[in-house]
C-alpha cells in the first residue's frame, strides 16, 4: 500500500495533540450551543483530525465545520433549516430559504462527521484545551458561517495556529473585531465596495467574467488557486484583517456543480451568440426527451 506523506505542520500537530488530548480522535466538537443566527442548537466540530484533507483547493488542512446540533447538513439544506449556521445575507443560502442553493458544499459527505461530533456531544465530551491547535493550518467552515457561534471560541481556536482561513456572509452586521479574523463573503462588486469601506477584506465569489473584470478594476486580486493552483495551504490569504488591514482582497469564479453552471448561464446570457447555442442546445434535449 502506498504511504500518504504528511504536511511538516502536520506532523508536528498531531504529537502536540496526542500530547494534550492522550489520543487523536477522528472527529472533536469543540463548542455546542446556541446559534447566534437564530437560536437553534448546533455545534462546532474539528474533523480530519487524524488524517490529510483531501480538498485540493485548500490543501491539508484542519476541516472546522459549524453545524445544527439537531438535524444532519444534507437534511438541514433540503428543509430551508439551513439558516442556523448561513446567515440571511449568503446569497447561496437553500432554495426553501429564498437563496440560490448554489452553496459549494457537498452536505452529504458531512454526515459521518455530523454523526461522530453528535456522539461526542451526547457523551458529554465537549470542548478542547487551551493551545490544541497550536502551529496547525485551520479552516474555519468548511460547513457553516462562522457568525453563528461567539467570536470567543474563534479567538480560542485561532490564537496559535499557524494559518488559517475563514469567510463570513454576515460581515455587515458584525462588529469590527471579526474583520480581523475573517473575509468578507461577498457576491458583487458592489457588496465587496461596501465590505472594503466597512473595514472588511473581502472575497467574492464571481458571478460572470464581467463580474470580473469589475473586481480587478477595483483592485481585488483573483484567487492564485484559479490563478497558478496555490492552496490556501500554501497562501493562507483569506485570514481578515489581522496581519494587514491593507492587503488587498480576492475574488474567485463562483464554483462547485451548481454555482459553477450559474456562471456559465450568466456569461451566455451575457453574449448573445452563446446565449442563442444554449438555447438551441435546450430545445435539442428537450425534443430528443420527448420522442
Amino acid at each position: 500500500m502506498r504511504s500518504i506523506t504528511l504536511p511538516t505542520w502536520r506532523k508536528a500537530w498531531r504529537k502536540h495533540a496526542r500530547r494534550l488530548l492522550g489520543c487523536l480522535p477522528a472527529t472533536l466538537t469543540l463548542w455546542a450551543g446556541p446559534s447566534a443566527l437564530d437560536g437553534s442548537p448546533i455545534m462546532l466540530a474539528a474533523h480530519t483530525m487524524r488524517t490529510s484533507s483531501k480538498n485540493r483547493k485548500t490543501g491539508d488542512m484542519l476541516q472546522l465545520s459549524i453545524m445544527r446540533a439537531d438535524v444532519a447538513p444534507v437534511d438541514a439544506w433540503r428543509a430551508g433549516a439551513d439558516g442556523a449556521v448561513c446567515p440571511d445575507a449568503c446569497a447561496h443560502r437553500s432554495r426553501p430559504r429564498g437563496g440560490a442553493g448554489t452553496c459549494y458544499v457537498n452536505k452529504a459527505r458531512l454526515t459521518a462527521a455530523h454523526a461522530a461530533a453528535v456522539r461526542e456531544l451526547r457523551a458529554g465530551r465537549v470542548g478542547f484545551p487551551v493551545g490544541l491547535f497550536t502551529g496547525a493550518q485551520v479552516r474555519c467552515g468548511m460547513e457553516g458561517d462562522p457568525a453563528a457561534v461567539p467570536l470567543r471560541v474563534w479567538a480560542r481556536v485561532l490564537a496559535e495556529v499557524k494559518r488559517h482561513t475563514g469567510y463570513t456572509a454576515a460581515w455587515a452586521s458584525l462588529p469590527p473585531e471579526w474583520a480581523a479574523l475573517f473575509m468578507a463573503s461577498c457576491a458583487t462588486p458592489e457588496e465587496a465596495a461596501r465590505a472594503e469601506a466597512m473595514g472588511w477584506r473581502p472575497f467574492v465569489a464571481s458571478r460572470s467574467k464581467a463580474d470580473d473584470a469589475a473586481h480587478a478594476a477595483a483592485g481585488l486580486r483573483p484567487c492564485p488557486a484559479d490563478t497558478v493552483g496555490l492552496s490556501c495551504e500554501r497562501c493562507g490569504g483569506c485570514d481578515g484583517t489581522a496581519k494587514g488591514a491593507k492587503r488587498r482582497g480576492y475574488y474567485l469564479a463562483m464554483h462547485g456543480s451548481l454555482g459553477a453552471a450559474a456562471r456559465k448561464r450568466n456569461d451566455a446570457a451575457a453574449c448573445p451568440a452563446a446565449g442563442a447555442m444554449v438555447t438551441r442546445m435546450r430545445a435539442a434535449r428537450e425534443e430528443a426527451r420527448t420522442r
